[in-house]
């Protein structure tokens, strides 16, 4: 019981951290819509560039395809706990120097369990885009051509709280849903202050964003022999309007409030996304994975100055050495090597230039020898933007997870 104790404990501790850590890294780009939405899953295919359609874990939470929930392991009970550091250095047109920025925050904590030989699921939360930015430039005054230099300031996200469930429909066939509630907060604050300081005016507009979010799924089993399997998945989800509340408070240079009060009252929507996978596996020790992710951007017909929104195009290689060993009839890993390579065409295009992001990943899982816990790390290079767009983003980044395994609902240890 002292274990359990302490790993709650931990739990919470830790958990906490997610709405209280500190942004370090900026990204001019998160200014527009939402944010950058995220496309790590903080998961055990972190280390193949979070490559896993089709990939399916029975000791992992594997969030990529709800379908991979199914085959969980029966009658086990999984707490997983991941956070992120990264590191970014800054260079473009727009900075006279290269500027860097570093973080760590904890980003997906979650339950779950096979609930019954047909039925996996679980529940938790992590995030859906994050919005961090800080910069300078000037504004026209109103009838007049005198312009004063104004600074921007933003920050926030929107988080997703997730249930997600997978089915298995027949030996070889499994689907999924993860029905998540997106809600959070975005905070812009724009500074107008006269060269003399005698006038200022502060604007902070906040963004509310909350709803609930569907995402579907498949995979399909194929066993090609005694050594070697193929599993094929597919995920979609539909165009969804989120709702959304603008609110603007303005102060003046002595701090009185000038207004404050509801902007508007509207939507933002997200494209439609479809995703299809491959995964194939010798021995269920030596796997090769494979995604293509679109998402369709162009139909929502969004432009601004100088930037507007188009179809997003992700491709993701992976593969993984699992090393197994079996204990009283039932195979184990006892450690795991991966690498992995990915290339997004992000959904942004700056001054006619789609920004693109491509890198690699590695990654290492270890299973404790005198407890239920396993861990995994893995490593992440990338480099989005280039000499063409406007700044140049070189980052790297770490992913640690922490995995609490046992056995629930059961008298006796009961193996399949």
């Amino acid at each position: 019981m002292r274990k359990y104790k302490l790993f709650l404990a931990a739990i919470l501790l830790l958990g906490s951290v997610h709405n209280t850590y500190s942004q370090n890294v900026s990204s001019p780009y998160s200014v527009i819509g939402i944010g950058d939405i995220e496309s790590s899953y903080f998961n055990h295919t972190s280390g193949m560039a979070n490559t896993g359609i089709a990939y399916q874990n029975d000791k992992q939470i594997t969030l990529n395809n709800p379908a991979s929930l199914s085959g969980l392991q029966n009658q086990l009970f999984l707490v997983d706990l991941y956070g992120r550091g990264k590191f970014v250095t800054y260079t473009g047109k727009t900075l006279p120097n290269s500027l860097t920025g570093k973080d760590f925050s904890v980003e997906r904590l979650s339950l779950g369990m096979r609930v019954t030989k047909w039925w996996g699921s679980t529940i938790g939360l992590m995030p859906f885009s994050t919005s961090n930015y800080s910069f300078s430039g000037t504004k026209n005054l109103q009838g007049t051509n005198s312009t004063l230099p104004v600074k921007y300031d933003g920050s926030g996200g929107i988080n997703r709280f997730f249930f997600a469930n997978g089915f298995r429909i027949t030996k070889n066939l499994s689907v999924g849903v993860n029905t998540s509630f997106l809600g959070g907060s975005l905070r812009q604050k724009d500074s107008l202050v006269s060269p003399d300081l005698s006038t200022a005016l502060f604007t902070t507009k906040n963004i509310y964003i909350r709803d609930w979010y569907f995402e579907y799924g498949l995979q399909y089993h194929i066993p090609v022999s005694k050594k070697w399997d193929v599993n094929i998945g597919a995920t979609y989800a539909a165009q969804t309007a989120l709702r959304d509340q603008n609110t603007a408070l303005v102060l003046d240079e002595t701090g009185d409030t000038l207004s404050n009060r509801v902007i508007s009252n509207t939507f933002f929507t997200l494209p439609s996304t479809t995703g299809f996978g491959i995964a194939v596996s010798k021995n269920r020790q030596l796997t090769f994975v494979a995604d293509y992710r679109f998402q369709d951007w162009k139909t929502l017909n969004i432009k601004g100055l100088n930037y507007s929104l188009v179809n997003s195009n992700r491709y993701s290689v992976g593969a993984e050495y699992s090393k197994q060993k079996v204990y009283v009839g039932v195979p184990y890993e006892t450690f795991s090597l991966q690498a992995g390579l990915f290339y997004d065409q992000s959904y942004l295009k700056i001054y006619n230039q789609q920004l693109n992001d491509v890198g690699f990943t590695l990654g290492a899982g270890l299973n404790s020898k005198r407890s239920t816990l396993s861990y995994h790390l893995s490593f992440e290079y990338g480099v989005r933007g280039s000499h063409n767009t406007p700044i140049k983003e070189n980052y790297a980044g770490f992913t640690v997870g922490l995995s609490f395994k046992d056995f629930w609902y059961t008298k006796g240890r009961k193996y399949e």
